[in-house]
């Protein structure tokens, strides 16, 4: 097993031109998070699950609402990766025994192979909730992170029909979205149906925080009362008008950022994107958080960062392991 991994790592890498310097570098990064944890995987004969130092009580879950609740954001955290082991990313998450699935959940795949657009929508019987969940960014999948960083800003129609100018999305995030809408509808028009009095939570990670946004709106403007929308590393989505009108719409959001992640600042602002908040900014270590202010960029939270680079942040969230997450979803 080491001898394997040692014999990939030690291949030489050419350099890159210096047009691809910054893709390199991230890319750089990934690789080696990945062989650290093919390593550990390997050496322990995969015997063990993923685990976290955090067991939130999902009963504890049912009926928040309002200010932020760091039990919901434990328990989100866990459904967010539990994406990664749906449709075209891994395997798990359809009969519930990836290892982030907690308890019981029935669960309705939705995936789109030209957009990587991958998750469920789910209904957990022990909580009476209903889960909408979108999967982040496959770190060996070019066309995410092609998505990830498209600047090309697209209309937002339902903001025309509600009589609002100016509204824009990112293309790539949008087009994702688009995708599997008409899935993520009727699955949660389906279970809301069999369960009206079920409260409603969307989540997701990366890529995937930024469709679970859409989502929020779109199923708002589809009449479902949205209870929660905790996601985790979110890029920018939309300008500032797109935020005006997501705003109107009250949604208990709490948009959780990581110390030094460098995900949340892309898009640029100055390329016209926006924040919605509430951004909640955790430490390093994940052992203390600020609620920021109600702009969406608050300059005492991630954007005090001058220089975000970290990637491994973006990779743990709540001190829950994505990568070693979505490399057992592999497996």
């Amino acid at each position: 097993c080491l001898n394997a991994i040692s014999d990939t790592v030690g291949r030489p890498t050419p350099p890159p031109p210096p047009s691809t310097l910054g893709t390199f570098l991230l890319s750089s990064m990934v690789f080696s998070r990945i062989v650290v944890t093919l390593t550990v995987l390997c050496c322990a004969g995969l015997n063990t699950g993923v685990t976290s130092s955090m067991a939130p009580n999902k009963m504890a879950v049912q009926g928040l609402a309002g200010d932020y609740n760091e039990t919901l954001a434990k328990v989100a955290v866990k459904w967010a990766a539990a994406t990664y082991c749906c449709g075209t990313l891994g395997h798990g998450c359809d009969d519930w025994s990836c290892p982030s699935c907690d308890g019981s959940m029935e669960t309705v795949v939705f995936s789109h192979s030209s957009t990587d657009a991958n998750g469920f929508v789910g209904y957990d019987s022990d909580t009476n909730i209903i889960v909408v969940a979108f999967a982040g960014t496959d770190p060996l999948s070019i066309q995410n992170w092609i998505d990830d960083i498209d600047i090309i800003k697209v209309d937002y129609p339902p903001c025309s029909a509600a009589g609002l100018d100016g509204c824009k999305v990112d293309q790539g995030f949008y087009n994702a979205y688009n995708s599997v809408q008409d899935d993520v509808r009727s699955a949660v028009a389906s279970f809301s149906a069999d369960h009206p009095s079920a409260k409603l939570y969307v989540t997701g990670h990366s890529l995937g925080a930024a469709m679970s946004m859409l989502a929020a709106l779109d199923l708002s403007d589809q009449g479902f009362l949205i209870d929660a929308l905790y996601n985790f590393g979110q890029p920018r989505t939309g300008n500032e008008a797109f935020v005006d009108y997501y705003n109107m719409k009250t949604i208990n959001t709490a948009r959780i950022t990581h110390h030094h992640d460098p995900v949340p600042h892309l898009p640029m602002e100055s390329w016209g994107f926006h924040h919605e908040p509430t951004e909640v900014y955790y430490n390093e270590f994940s052992t203390s958080y600020t609620v920021c202010d109600g702009s969406g960029e608050d300059p005492k939270c991630s954007d005090a960062n001058l220089l975000d680079v970290n990637l491994v942040d973006h990779l743990t969230y709540m001190k829950y392991d994505f990568i070693t997450n979505y490399l057992k979803c592999k497996l």
